[in-house]
């Protein structure tokens, strides 16, 4: 037997040594070993003593061993116990300066807690608030954590408090953190509190409150402005349309809407794009296009791809031309703008044809045009110009500065040595926004008249004409001009000497015939005296002639002196009358006399209105046929007095209206055609004028125009005459 470490027998060495003492005594082992039975037994028993000895043996060897075994282990066993006491030891001041550490963690994690500005709460599986931090305890106006928890305290209360319950238990169903917004009144004041609700592994959750007044605000304020720029473009004729991410109308305006023939409440559904597209079509309100799927899809495809702006003009079927600008939307989409261009681009057609016109005119006029700019370039020119201030062909001329066109031009400016000078003055004068003209003549005997006329965007025009030619004729024109005045003046001073030549044997032969006309010197036959009258009166008509021509002479020469005095008007028509009734009545003549009695008097020499009167009333007799009717009129006209002559003769063409007052204008009667001339001479000199009204066939009148000056009484007038002018002049004026 042998004995474990407890001492308690057990088998060993035992049952080896009895299977071999028993094996030996066999009758096996003796049919092997060829024994006799009885031997084979004693063998056996001998064999088991033996084995049981050595056994016994073994047993003390092994007990032995055991116990040093045993020894052993107790030893290690020991050490291990001391061991363990030892680390338990160690573990237990571990976790006391664990504990410690954790608590101070605490204390620390609990601080940051309630020094968050967001209220932040906890509870458990029942929804019972179980811990809150100060934000919180502020928040409803709590004192403590405690009373928080004992009251169950909810953030605000009311329907908010329900919904936070309600949103901790949504968060714990769905596994998954919940949230809600919704309007408190924190500290007397208004706050948009998004509410948080998360589930925790326990079943209870952990909740906060984010303050997004100034996000609601700031989004609040953003709505307004949204509004108010939709108000905005629906006002504007553009048409505006904008649509979301989801390719949907959010706005469109009135002008949308009518650009399109859209309806607008159907807009107010917010239809695709595509939708909107496929309506557009049927409506022929689009361009058209061979691959419609391809266009839709490609205007589609910018929601997605579209980064700078997209502008194109469309043209729709009607004839209305569009500017469509696509740009990406800051919201996400797509703002479309629509502007009808029909009318602007039908205007930039006939401005640019007119530009082109204006252009062409230029080019083809003879003056030299330059257009200089703000900054002195010369921003337009013609041929003309260029030929004129010898600008080369195709140099870069429409960027030429005026400075340096002067300098290329210098050799044509007679500049008197002060060349700095005179470009600084035709620079000031190019500069400044006065229109101005003038005359300048260059050294290559070339005269030009210039003008300079400012324009509205800040440049001038410089227009130049060559009358050099122009300039050759009229000194021509001017020197033949005053030499026919002098050859004018020779011939009126040649003609003077001669009348007053021929005046003094016309003075003898009219007094000697006046003599023998009167028989004073003995009695004439009937042929004598007849002669005598025809010389008489052609010595009078020619006496008359020299009178008419020394006064033509006298007036041009400028030395004929009005001899002004008061005259009656109604006298001194009648003394005219008186004059040529005779004549008159001798070629069948009907006079009549068209003057008031009161018309009134007028400062003016009398003998020389006479002489017009008398001139107008001899030109009605010689051109009246017979039968005919002369009216000689006087009436006032405001500050005027008007005397006119008219008859019924055979009148004057219009054309030689205008000439008949010509000096030596000889009509159909003949004459030496002095008459008229004088009436509108002695008129002028007056201060007045003549007019002549005339028709063939049907008559004549004309009309001198005299202005009425207020006359004093001349000086020596008696105080019956000062009564008769001054009596005169208020009947004029009642008149």
């Amino acid at each position: 037997m042998t004995v474990s470490g407890g001492g308690r027998p057990r088998l060993g060495l035992a049952v080896p040594v009895a299977f071999w003492g028993a094996f030996i005594g066999s009758p096996a082992f003796g049919a092997v070993g060829g024994l006799p039975a009885s031997s084979l037994w004693a063998f056996g028993i001998a064999a088991i003593t033996t084995c049981a000895a050595l056994a016994g043996l073994a047993f003390a060897v092994l007990r032995i061993a055991s116990l040093k075994h045993a020894h052993r282990q107790l030893a290690e066993e020991a050490r291990e116990l001391l061991s363990l006491v030892t680390a338990r030891e160690k573990a237990v001041a571990e976790l006391h300066a664990r504990a410690d550490s954790t608590g101070r963690e605490q204390e620390s994690q609990r601080g940051i807690f309630d020094r968050l500005a967001i209220p932040i709460w906890r509870r458990d599986a029942g929804r019972h608030l179980i811990d809150c931090n100060q934000a919180y305890i502020d928040a409803v106006e709590s004192g403590s954590v405690a009373e928080v928890v004992a009251e169950d305290r909810e953030l605000a209360g009311g329907t908010i408090s329900k919904r936070g319950k309600a949103l901790a238990e949504q968060a714990v169903s769905a596994s998954a953190p919940q949230r809600t917004t919704g309007y408190v009144v924190i500290g007397g004041s208004r706050r948009f509190l998004q509410i948080v609700e998360t589930p925790l592994p326990d079943g209870g959750t952990f909740g906060y409150a984010l303050d997004l007044t100034e996000l609601d605000e700031i989004r609040a304020e953003l709505d307004r402005h949204i509004a108010a720029q939709a108000n905005v473009l629906e006002q504007l004729g553009t048409a505006i349309a904008t649509y979301g991410p989801d390719q949907r109308v959010r706005f469109a305006n009135t002008a949308y809407a009518r650009l399109w023939r859209l309806d607008e409440d159907w807009l107010k559904t917010q239809p695709t794009m595509s939708e909107v597209l496929e309506v557009q079509r049927e409506r022929r309100r689009l361009p058209e296009h061979a691959d419609f799927p391809a266009f839709k899809g490609g205007l589609l495809q910018m929601f997605t791809s579209l980064i700078e702006r997209h502008e194109e003009l469309q043209h729709l079927p009607d004839g209305t031309t569009l500017r469509a600008v696509i740009t990406a939307h800051p919201f996400g989409g797509l703002l479309l703008t629509f502007e009808d261009v029909t009318d602007k681009l039908a205007l930039e057609r006939n401005y640019n044809t007119l530009i082109a016109v204006q252009r062409e005119t230029i080019d083809t006029l003879h003056e030299a045009i330059g257009v200089f700019g703000s900054d002195l370039r010369l921003k337009l020119h013609n041929p003309s110009f260029a030929k004129m201030w010898g600008i080369p062909e195709g140099s870069d001329a429409a960027e030429i500065h005026l400075v340096d066109l002067l300098e290329a031009a210098r050799h044509l400016f007679d500049y008197g040595g002060d060349w700095a000078g005179l470009k600084e003055d035709i620079i000031a004068t190019v500069s400044d926004r006065t229109s101005q003209s003038g005359r300048l003549e260059r050294t290559d005997g070339t005269v030009l008249d210039w003008a300079k006329v400012p324009l509205s965007d800040g440049a001038v025009v410089l227009s130049y004409l060559d009358v050099t030619d122009s300039i050759r004729v009229e000194r021509a024109l001017r020197e033949r001009n005053e030499a026919l005045i002098t050859a004018d003046r020779l011939k009126s001073e040649f003609i003077a000497n001669v009348s007053y030549e021929l005046r003094t044997p016309l003075n003898a032969i009219i007094g000697f015939s006046e003599i023998l006309n009167n028989q004073y010197f003995g009695e004439l036959n009937v042929k004598q005296v007849e002669y005598m009258r025809g010389i008489l009166d052609a010595s009078n008509r020619l006496l008359s002639l020299i009178n008419d021509i020394l006064d033509l002479a006298l007036i041009e020469a400028g030395r004929m002196t009005l001899e002004r005095e008061v005259v009656q008007i109604h006298a001194l028509l009648v003394s005219v009358m008186s004059l040529t009734r005779e004549w008159g009545r001798k070629q069948n003549l009907t006079f009549e006399f068209d003057c008031p009695a009161d018309i009134g008097v007028i400062m003016a020499d009398e003998r020389r209105l006479k002489q017009a009167l008398f001139n107008l009333v001899s030109n009605a007799i010689k051109f009246s046929p017979s039968g005919g009717r002369i009216v000689l009129s006087a009436r006032r006209d405001g500050n005027e007095l008007v005397l006119a002559v008219s008859d019924n003769g055979i009148g004057i063409p219009r054309e030689d209206q205008a000439r008949v007052f010509e000096k030596f204008e000889r009509g159909r009667s003949g004459g030496a055609g002095l008459g008229l001339s004088l009436v509108r001479s002695f008129i002028d000199l007056h201060g007045g004028r003549v007019e002549i009204e005339s028709e063939p066939k049907i008559g004549t009148t004309v009309r001198c125009y005299l202005p009425i000056r207020r006359v004093g009484t001349p000086p020596g007038a008696s105080a019956e005459e000062r009564v008769a002018v001054e009596n005169s002049q208020a009947a004029g004026s009642g008149d």
